[in-house]
């Protein structure tokens, strides 16, 4: 499954990078030429308007901050949603037969959805979640003295040119699935129309500039109502249009995502759509003002974080369907992720155990067994996550010319024959990434621990068996559940700054640090990816060059 974003670092530039299907690479100069303001975001230090598009988008995003760089890419991962979504439009119109006449009726109804896209958009970027500045309310309003102009000069003259490529009055038609001939008389009314429309909105949005307030008009009645359930199983000129469940499901088997990113990404589209039931609105009819109301509302009940992922998933799912046929816009493209209230490293908002938190952490260990006794040790002393952990197998932990080390893989021991428990095999192991494949040498103090020993009397093929295999198959859900939930309220380290599964590996990366290993080892030990291409030839770190690197790392002062 694509990730949320195309984020590559390379010398500690970061850059976005996004494979475009090979279906539309013909389509897309033409796409690119023709796509506007709407599309791309005039104010932004970077665009995808104007890159060289042949087999992917590669653009540098001009920074080293990994928070900024998500930001920006973030952004053009939308306005690439939106540049697919046109050229498969003009795909799929130029396989149509072409049309030279249009009735009234049908221009009025175009007329209408153009006419609410431009007040839905213009609505949305003043009630986002920020205020805009003096600077960028002055250019607005610039802006629409010059299109307003612009538009009354074409109807005077009887020039349709003015809205011809603009790109509500191109998604209007594509969504329509109309493939008028240029030049035609259809065309040249129904253009025309648009352009009278347009100087209509523009006395609305002038009025908005003043500060009035002029609601965006509801999309005729007709539309509107029928029922939320029959609304979203019918539409006009549509005998069958698919529900979210539907095209969940379809989005599913094509995308293959993971049990849990299925789960998550179902829940966020079934508030999304209850979201919508209140207010009478399908899924299929949801615009940019629905999707910015949501985003606004949210954000008075949930984090920031919170919110952005239920906008990436829900973008997600309609970007899918709009590629696919199965929705007609994606009213999340172009949609403002929200500000965190300050900006800044991550790494900020987090915090090491301290040499006190880790000591009283170890020893308190010792009263227990299984994965409670050893998940906080292993941690400590390798900076593994705890998922990774607690999927250990007997099989990964391995000894070569007397140096014990871990194996982090995904691979599972199927020729072991010892299962205990009938449904062993639905117990999961997974990898946050292609770089957490690694191996790790274990530190000297947990072979003095007893580890080894604890490892090799194991009765079944998972190390830590005793840890419950979550909905999705992961042993380390509720493993860090019950440990997050003892350090807090056993333990009583109640620090929010602390992460009760995360803190020691936070510590291990500043103990590496300090004990000058070097960030290449520092990187591989942990499964970080430094973004290098030398990443990619020849073998890994021999497990030899590794282990002086991990013996080297002190023990927790007091422990004994």
């Amino acid at each position: 499954m694509r990730q949320m974003v195309g984020l590559v670092q390379r010398r500690g530039i970061f850059y976005f990078r996004r494979t475009i299907p090979e279906a539309l690479r013909a389509a897309m100069p033409a796409v690119l030429g023709t796509a506007g303001p709407g599309i791309f975001d005039e104010s932004a230090s970077v665009s995808l308007k104007g890159s060289r598009a042949g087999r992917e988008f590669w653009v540098s995003l001009a920074t080293r901050d990994e928070d900024e760089a998500r930001s920006r890419a973030r952004r053009l991962d939308g306005e690439a949603d939106a540049l697919f979504r046109m050229a498969t439009c003009r795909l799929t119109l130029s396989a149509k037969p072409k049309i030279s006449e249009l009735d009234d009726v049908a221009i009025q109804g175009l007329v209408e959805t153009f006419r609410h896209r431009k007040l839905a958009a213009d609505e949305a970027q003043r009630r986002g979640t920020d205020a805009l500045s003096r600077e960028a309310f002055d250019a607005l309003g610039q802006a629409i003295a010059v299109r307003e102009a612009e538009l009354r000069d074409a109807n005077a003259r009887g020039d349709c040119g003015a809205t011809h490529f603009d790109i509500d009055a191109m998604r209007t038609v594509g969504d329509a699935g109309l493939n008028i001939e240029f030049g035609s008389p259809a065309d040249r009314r129904l253009y025309i129309a648009f352009v009278e429309a347009e100087i209509e909105v523009m006395t609305i949005i002038r009025d908005r500039q003043r500060g009035l307030t002029r609601p965006t008009p509801a999309l005729p009645s007709s539309d509107l109502s029928r029922s939320p359930e029959r609304n979203s199983r019918s539409a006009p000129g549509r005998a069958d249009v698919p529900t979210p469940e539907e095209i969940l499901g379809w989005w599913r088997n094509d995308q293959k995502p993971t049990d849990k990113t299925f789960y998550t990404f179902s829940s966020k589209i079934r508030r999304w759509t209850a979201f919508l039931a209140e207010r009478g609105v399908a899924f299929h009819r949801a615009t940019l003002s629905d999707a910015s109301d949501w985003k606004i509302a949210s954000l008075g009940e949930r984090s920031v974080k919170s919110v952005s992922n239920d906008l990436h998933a829900a973008k997600a799912i309609y970007g899918w369907a709009v590629a696919n046929g199965k929705c007609p816009i994606n009213p999340f493209s172009g949609l403002k992720q929200p500000r965190p209230a300050v900006k800044g490293q991550r790494r900020s908002t987090k915090r090491d155990y301290t040499e006190e938190e880790a000591t009283r952490i170890l020893v308190a260990a010792r009263d227990y067994s299984g994965y409670r006794r050893w998940v906080p040790w292993i941690a400590c002393f390798t900076g593994a996550r705890i998922s990774e952990i607690c999927q250990l197998e007997r099989s990964d932990i391995v000894s070569s010319n007397g140096i014990h080390y871990l194996r982090m893989t995904t691979e599972q021991d199927v020729r072991n024959a010892e299962r205990q428990a009938p449904d062993l095999d639905k117990v999961k192991k997974r990898l946050k990434n292609h770089s957490s494949k690694r191996i790790i040498p274990i530190h000297p103090r947990l072979i003095e621990e007893g580890f080894i020993e604890f490892v090799e009397a194991c009765k079944h093929r998972d190390v830590f068996s005793d840890a419950t295999p979550d909905r999705f198959g992961i042993r380390g859900g509720n493993a860090t559940k019950v440990i997050s939930r003892w350090v807090r309220d056993k333990l009583e380290i109640t620090d929010p700054r602390i992460s009760p599964s995360h803190s020691f590996r936070h510590r291990f990366s500043t103990i590496c640090k300090n004990f000058y290993v070097p960030s290449e080892m520092r990187d591989r030990l942990m499964g970080h990816s430094s973004g290098e291409a030398s990443e990619l030839y020849g073998e890994d770190y021999w497990i030899s060059t590794l282990a002086p690197q991990i013996s080297k790392l002190p023990v927790p002062r007091g422990l004994d």
